[in-house]
């Protein structure tokens, strides 16, 4: 099953958003159970109380249970520390990124998705390593990846290090697209539109989120 994460950003906005962003979260990860997604964990990033970003690591279908939920979100409230001609209307996001494999998921390569063939291995004309099968022909299905290895002098020796070989391209792939990932989610901290907001909140009892207004559709 699919796993993805649930970020609740602040952008660069003043203290008042990250405690929106808190709140938020708080409202997003029961929204999540709710609609029979797996809390796999929340990482915070910064104070608990107002940080600047949060994420929650979901299974299953997130774009699709939480349709309605992406984009800005906003919070109607006064600040006490500001004046009583200051904004009121603070901004949040919140966006779904696809949770790429940890950079070690490469490790277990399950042999029932490999088609290995013997092969004869290449170099000069007359020698020894061309009139056996030695070599073998490994390929990926999953992945397309294919290696060929004639490294060592036995069938077997090749065919371990052939899957070896098949593990380390899996795990730099798997920590490139984590790289991609994360600079992706990264970048949504500059990405937060303050018009036309998906959900309005007031602040209810017990510093509760109220929704306010939805956008028309949502």
């Amino acid at each position: 099953m699919s796993r993805s994460w649930v970020q609740i950003s602040a952008g660069r906005g003043p203290v008042e958003v990250r405690r929106f962003v808190a709140r938020l979260a708080e409202r997003m990860e029961a929204l999540c159970r709710e609609r029979g997604l797996a809390v796999i964990d929340v990482t915070v990033h910064g104070d608990e109380g107002a940080p600047a970003s949060v994420e929650i690591l979901v299974e299953g279908d997130a774009r699709r249970c939480l349709e309605g939920e992406l984009g800005t979100h906003a919070l109607v409230e006064r600040s006490a520390a500001r004046g009583k001609a200051a904004r009121k209307r603070w901004f949040a996001g919140v966006a779904i990124h696809a949770a790429g494999a940890d950079a070690g998921a490469g490790e277990g390569v399950d042999l029932g998705e490999l088609e290995i063939s013997a092969c004869r291995a290449g170099g000069p004309g007359g020698q020894h390593v061309n009139k056996t099968l030695s070599a073998v022909r490994i390929h990926h299905r999953p992945s397309g990846i294919t290696v060929r290895v004639a490294d060592e002098r036995s069938q077997r020796a090749n065919v371990r290090r052939g899957v070896e070989r098949i593990a380390e391209r899996l795990a730099e792939r798997a920590a490139r697209r984590a790289a991609e990932g994360e600079a992706a989610r990264w970048s949504e901290h500059d990405r937060i539109v303050r018009g036309e907001p998906v959900r309005t909140y007031r602040v209810g009892r017990k510093s509760a989120l109220v929704v306010e207004e939805a956008r028309e559709g949502r």
